[in-house]
Formats: structure tokens, sequence, C-alpha cells
């Protein structure tokens, strides 16, 4: 399983972070994998848990963490497409289940996990039109109202935005 963190917004929007190893520490402290120098963060904010699932655990920290708008209460399972604050970040999630990954290739940082020297664009397409969706999909569940709420299909997002 490969993990990915997409920063939402702000300057750096669409600066992909990849979640390396099975304990990803999010925080001040110089010895976590994601720093960040925001007062508003924790030393030991969160940890993202990459196992037959992902989660999200809250490490104790001051502000929290949120997960689709509402507060992590210790840990939560994160999916492709939810929308994870830590205090000013604001990420995208996006899960790779690769079986070429599984099997221990490494990825390079800054490198795309689902482009590989023998998969062709079509691949890297199939990928990027994957984190489309799944951010429409965030999109649509919070700006409709929460009363009458419906699910809508993928493809009618998609014939909306085109």
């Amino acid at each position: 399983m490969f993990v990915q963190l997409v920063v939402a917004a702000g300057n750096r929007a669409g600066q992909v972070v990849h979640v390396v190893g099975e304990k990803f520490i999010i925080g001040r402290a110089e010895d976590c994998h994601l720093i960040s120098r925001s007062e508003l963060i924790s030393r030991y904010h969160c940890a993202i848990l990459v196992g037959k699932e992902v989660v999200v655990r809250d490490l104790g920290s001051k502000n929290g963490v949120w997960l689709n708008g509402d507060k992590v209460n210790a840990q939560h399972k994160l999916q492709t497409g939810d929308k994870l604050v830590i205090g000013p970040l604001e990420f995208f999630v996006n899960i790779i289940a690769d079986e070429k990954m599984i099997e221990g290739d490494s990825v390079e940082a800054g490198t795309n996990p689902a482009a590989s020297e023998d998969n062709s664009d079509e691949t890297e397409n199939t990928f990027n039109s994957t984190l489309l969706l799944s951010h429409l999909e965030t999109l649509n569940r919070e700006t409709m109202p929460e009363q009458g709420r419906q699910e809508q299909n993928v493809n009618d997002l998609v014939k909306k935005f085109l």
C-alpha cells in the first residue's frame, strides 16, 4: 500500500507528500517525518499508520486532527479522497494498493509512484484521473447541505465540470 498526502490549499497546493514507512509522524519536532514550524501544530501532533488499512492517530495534540470536517478522536481510518486538516496544513489523502510497492520496490521522493519505467503515459493519466475524482467526491461531500444530502455518482460530478 502506498499513501500520499496532496497539499489542498496555499502556495504549495498540489504538492505531493509521500508517506514512507509504517508510522509517519507529523509535528514540529526535528525527528518527525513531516515537520511544520507552525505553533498550531504540536511537537508530535499525529501519526499516519500504514498496515492492512491506513489510519491517522492523534498523538495528544493541543489543536486536534480533523478529517472531512470532523475532529478525530484517538484514531480514524483514512480513505482516498479524505480531507485531512492538521493545524494550518490541509491535505487530500490518496491511497494506492500496488503489488509492486508491497513487494518492496522503492519510490524516490518527488516521483509519481504509479509511473514506473515500464508504465506508459496511460498509467500516469489513470493515476491523475483517480486523484481528481477523489477530490471531486470530497468537494461534493463538503458543499452539499446536511439535510437531504444525496450521494451523487462520480460520473455526474465529472459532467458538471466538463
